[in-house]
């Protein structure tokens, strides 16, 4: 349920993350003056480390982290599978454990609530039909990361609707269902900070599911145009436009109000209606995204196969075995970062690429084109692995048992 965070790391010792292995912190210049900023940031598995200096406001450096929780699971790479209660629990564990993190120091700033399902009709068609949230107009607004989404902005909050599947289809990977996102950000946390959620661990012990009715609230506040139950109604052509809407809310609030409810009426008339189709989705994988088990390796906490909500078998979670990064837009027969992956990367992720380039990538390629970098690349990294894989056969006798044969290691070198 939870995607997209901001946190500032309370008490951090930022030497400590500065010179972490995992974490290579860049210097960050303003293009146009050449001034050097005050804010230096390092990326891993999707995440975005920032340092600030010491300002007048700020006599103190600080730290923040920012991007999803639920690509950092899936080692960077997506977001449209499930991610509940128990795939949280890992994310807190692994970033406990390598960079010392706990979620009780880890204040929040921003927060992405939201559920993935599939609709009961084309996500396409449910979006286009979804007009105004409460009397705000839903925009189609497009980012890099996301896509094309339908948003509504309030005070304190934006609520967004959103085809999942193809976005990431756009980019790749293979999914044979729709997939509808419905999301809440809260750009404020006034909210939050109301039911005692300060820090991550707050919204943990508050209770992820106690959202359940949030979401719900939201959806129940769309003003959808419900085609299964209006299309043969005398209003159909007037229901079906955003602008009569906007038009009836801006001149006659009573008028708009009366025909809204009149709407809604002639809605719920239809046993079958897609908006009530559409709660119970919602409300069936928030249930199942908070049923807890305890099922948990204390050993080796592996994002990519540990204990999961998806009851299916996920073709989209294939890993190179030396890089840890998502590989399921190569053959299904590669077992390492290819050429076609590491092309991926750089269209679809350019901060991994760059990190692949300062990681695997010498010097004296620096300079030549970037299609002679992947190839490098793509031989370093298979010479990495193989070497790596001597080493570790020259280092145990054949008959001696191995733990983890296929122990998979980060960006640099590291679990």
């Amino acid at each position: 349920m939870i995607d997209f965070t901001k946190i500032e790391l309370k008490g951090a010792n930022i030497s400590y993350f500065e010179q972490h292995p995992l974490l290579d912190f860049e210097i960050r210049i303003n293009s146009k003056t050449g001034e050097l900023l005050n804010v230096s940031n390092a990326y891993y598995y999707g995440l975005e480390f920032k340092i600030y200096d010491i300002t007048e406001k700020t006599p103190y450096k600080r730290l923040t982290i920012e991007g999803s929780l639920h690509k950092y699971w899936n080692k960077g790479a997506h977001n449209f599978n499930d991610f509940g209660i128990n795939e949280i629990k890992q994310v807190r564990l692994s970033l406990f454990k390598l960079f010392n993190i706990d979620f009780k120091n880890c204040v929040l700033r921003q927060l992405e609530i939201g559920v993935n399902i599939t609709p009961p009709d084309t996500s396409t068609r449910i979006i286009r039909n979804c007009l105004l949230h409460k009397v705000t107009e839903l925009k189609s607004i497009y980012t890099k990361d996301e896509g094309t989404y339908k948003q509504a902005r309030n005070q304190r909050h934006y609520f967004k609707i959103y085809d999942k599947r193809k976005h990431y289809v756009n980019r790749g990977f293979k999914i044979d269902s729709d997939i509808l996102r419905i999301e809440k950000k809260y750009c404020k946390m006034i909210e939050l900070n109301s039911k005692g959620i300060i820090t991550l661990y707050d919204l943990l012990d508050y209770g992820l599911i106690n959202f359940k009715n949030i979401l719900l609230d939201l959806w129940q506040n769309v003003l959808f145009y419900d085609y299964t139950a209006l299309n043969h109604s005398t209003k159909a052509l007037q229901y079906s436009n955003t602008n009569y809407w906007m038009n009836l809310c801006e001149s006659n609030y009573e008028l708009f109000k009366y025909h809204r409810k009149k709407m809604n009426v002639l809605i719920r008339k239809n046993p079958n209606n897609l908006k009530n189709k559409i709660a119970v989705e919602v409300r069936k994988k928030i249930v199942f995204l908070n049923a807890e088990t305890t099922e948990i390796n204390p050993l080796y906490i592996r994002l990519k196969t540990g204990v999961k909500n998806n009851i299916n078998n996920e073709a989209n979670r294939r890993f190179c075995l030396h890089t840890g990064l998502n590989i399921s837009m190569q053959k299904r027969n590669s077992f390492l970062l290819s050429h076609t992956g590491i092309r991926y990367y750089k269209k679809s992720d350019r901060k991994i690429f760059e990190q692949l380039k300062r990681t695997y990538l010498s010097q004296i390629w620096l300079q030549e084109s970037e299609e002679i970098q992947i190839k490098e690349l793509a031989h370093n990294i298979r010479n990495r692995y193989y070497n790596s894989k001597r080493k570790h056969c020259n280092q145990n006798h054949s008959s001696q048992y191995l733990l983890f044969n296929n122990l998979e290691t980060g960006l640099n070198g590291h679990q």
